[in-house]
């Protein structure tokens, strides 16, 4: 056959268009007349390999490295022939050839670490993963995606990543960036589908497993989640950052227990490390083990110095009495300069309680200002946020509220949400209800705002946006909404009737719930503003309460929710119960009563004695609803009083007014 380089160009056109076995023939023509072409015989090999002919495939390619005996690339393809035939030794055996020929060889070194991982050769593996970095042709071009990343011009790693992609079209380093990037920017979807591209190519690439079991977190698929944990601690169960990012997604989905044990896992191997212990006592007072969570808390203390982490710990049980010693290490953290200001923050909020536990209220007070000053990372724009609540008000109207989701055939669990502002009673209310044989407690889930995330990707598509969206969206679109939701709750539900979802920033979604879940309870868990801003300002948040560090935001903040909670209840008169903290302490059966009324439910004594209920509870007021109710708490505020006026001023007169009958 004449022409071979053109014959050559057809057959490549032939098989990128999804022809092979017209390649082959072609192929095979030529070889007839030259039998040690070698591109000829790769490309005779691919076309094999593309039919799924592999051992005809592995034949090709043998004949390929007799004729090139020189060449690294054709024992490269040969490899992955074997492997495509599931002859995985002589696999090992070509890419090991392929490394004596070319040391330098990176994609060798890492399919040969793949094969390695699989033989459970671990530490080879490891060695054969570092050489293809060492060797990555890419290597220079990454040092100016680290710099572009460094002077956060994000525009430019981007572009130079999807640069490597466009001649190395699953490049683990270049995907992971750009998930990193998606992930910047809450594109939390899109970081999931690159990542799983990257693991396709890179399924032992610890890097892309790790930034896939965070992303699949933010997405609430905790499920997939653990078992992406899981799958990376299979690959090292020496590592002790694979357990513990394993007890981390256990806790997130509501499975203590089992976190707990993971974390043994994790200490067993770190028996020194005082985040492990740190995190360990976090589950074990979630799980009401307290003798055995200050333990760990305190030998946190002992291995890290420089740990206002653990102090605050501590300092959240509510009840626990610092030494002296205690506090003047406390204090040291507070001043000095060196120490990392979320640090020196949360030794702040707990030394401040060590001395309102003193009755020290005008040093505790001042210790409270100071951690909430140093507080690092806190965005709060209240011209932002009364825009965001006046958005929600225009957009849930009483003709679009009139729409709700389509009704399913089956009977479902029903959700009772409890709203509101954090330290205003809610986990309370869910101990009491959670009593009930007929309702499960869960925990603070982020289902409902990922559901309304759901609705903005879905906006969108409709290009517009959410809230407004929801004057469209069909019964069978709000239908799979809801559904969406109990998909994503059945993690942490084992089978009653009614389930909890005590997240209190919901308060913003009453419309929204009641469009896809129709069936839903919603309470709304109220407290005096004072009591309410005042707790909110003594306590240190790990995240998401921006607002509550500063006592003009946190007036403005409450003023703002009672009057979206007024709008709820305009638009949807009786949708929710408002259960006032002080009622509830003051007359404690008649409002659980009342409480179960609006359930739907008959009281039961067993309510009464919520304090005896031994499940999980993960919040600050963990410790406090495994008491009796008391009423100490209610008058706090007046301990700081001649300290409130920003905080008044913020609230004005007629909010003070509206709640002065509970006083």
């Amino acid at each position: 056959m004449q022409n071979t380089p053109q014959s050559h160009q057809t057959a490549v056109q032939l098989l990128s268009s999804g022809k092979p076995a017209e390649a082959e023939q072609l192929l095979l023509a030529l070889l007839k007349d030259d039998g040690t072409n070698t591109e000829a015989l790769a490309l005779l090999g691919h076309s094999l390999q593309m039919q799924g002919k592999t051992s005809q495939a592995v034949e090709v390619f043998e004949r390929l490295v007799q004729v090139d005996v020189t060449s690294f690339q054709s024992y490269a393809e040969l490899a992955g022939a074997y492997i495509a035939n599931k002859q995985s030794d002589l696999a090992e055996r070509a890419y090991q050839r392929a490394l004596e020929l070319n040391p330098d060889f990176s994609e060798a070194w890492f399919f040969l670490g793949n094969l390695l991982m699989q033989s459970q050769e671990l530490q080879k593996a490891k060695h054969c993963f570092a050489q293809a970095e060492r060797c990555d042709p890419y290597r220079p071009v990454f040092v100016q995606v680290q710099q572009a990343l460094h002077n956060k011009d994000f525009h430019s790693a981007e572009k130079l990543c999807r640069g490597v992609l466009n001649t190395h079209t699953h490049h683990p380093q270049a995907l992971h960036t750009l998930a990193m990037l998606a992930e910047q920017l809450q594109a939390y979807e899109q970081a999931v589908n690159i990542l799983q591209r990257g693991i396709n190519y890179a399924p032992y690439h610890v890097s892309l497993w790790e930034a896939l079991i965070k992303n699949l977190s933010h997405l609430g698929k905790h499920q997939d989640a653990i078992s992406a944990a899981q799958k990376l601690q299979s690959f090292d169960p020496t590592q002790w950052r694979y357990a513990m990012l394993l007890a981390v997604e256990l806790a997130n989905a509501g499975q203590f227990a089992q976190s707990l044990l993971a974390y043994d896992q994790a200490l067993s191997l770190v028996p020194d490390n005082a985040n492990v212990h740190l995190l360990r006592g976090h589950v074990l007072k979630t799980l009401g083990k307290r003798d055995e969570c200050e333990q760990a808390y305190r030998r946190s203390l002992a291995l890290d110095k420089v740990n206002g982490t653990a102090y605050w710990a501590l300092a959240d049980l509510k009840s626990y009495g610092f030494s002296a010693q205690d506090m003047q290490h406390m204090q040291s953290l507070l001043d000095d300069p060196a120490v990392a200001p979320a640090q020196a923050a949360q030794a702040g909020f707990a030394l401040a309680k060590a001395y309102e536990d003193k009755h020290d209220f005008a040093q505790a007070f001042a210790l409270y200002t100071k951690a909430n000053q140093l507080r690092p990372d806190v965005q709060f724009v209240p011209e932002d946020y009364a825009h965001s609540c006046s958005v929600v008000k225009q957009a849930f109207t009483p003709e679009v509220l009139r729409k709700q989701a389509a009704k399913v055939k089956t009977e479902q669990p029903i959700p009772i949400f409890i709203v509101g502002l954090t330290r205003s009673g809610s986990t309370l209310l869910e101990q009491m209800l959670a009593s009930h044989s007929s309702i499960e407690g869960t925990m603070e889930l982020y289902s409902m705002p990922h559901t309304v995330r759901r609705a903005e990707l879905l906006a969108k598509q409709k290009q517009t946006y959410y809230p407004a969206v929801m004057a469209q969206l069909s019964e069978d679109e709000l239908l799979a909404l809801g559904q969406s939701y109990l998909q994503e709750t059945a993690a942490f539900r084992t089978g009653s009737p009614y389930f909890i979802d005590k997240m209190p920033p919901n308060f913003h979604n009453v419309g929204f719930i009641h469009m896809i879940l129709p069936q839903a309870i919603i309470i709304d868990a109220r407290r005096h503003p004072l009591s309410t801003c005042l707790s909110n300002f003594k306590q240190h948040y790990a995240k998401g309460y921006d607002f509550s560090y500063d006592l003009q935001h946190l007036g403005f903040y409450y003023n703002e929710y009672v009057a979206m909670m007024d709008h709820w209840d305009e638009v949807l008169p009786n949708k929710v119960l408002c259960m006032q903290y002080e009622n509830v302490v003051q007359d404690t059966e008649q409002q659980i009563r009342r409480l179960l009324a609006h359930c739907g439910l008959e009281f039961e004594a067993q309510c009464l004695s919520f304090y005896a209920n031994k499940r999980a509870v993960r919040t600050a007021s963990s410790e406090q609803v495994r008491q009796p109710i008391y009423n100490k708490g209610m008058q706090q505020w007046r301990e700081f009083e001649e300290y409130l006026e920003p905080l008044k001023t913020a609230l004005g007169e007629q909010t003070l007014q509206r709640f002065a009958s509970f006083l």
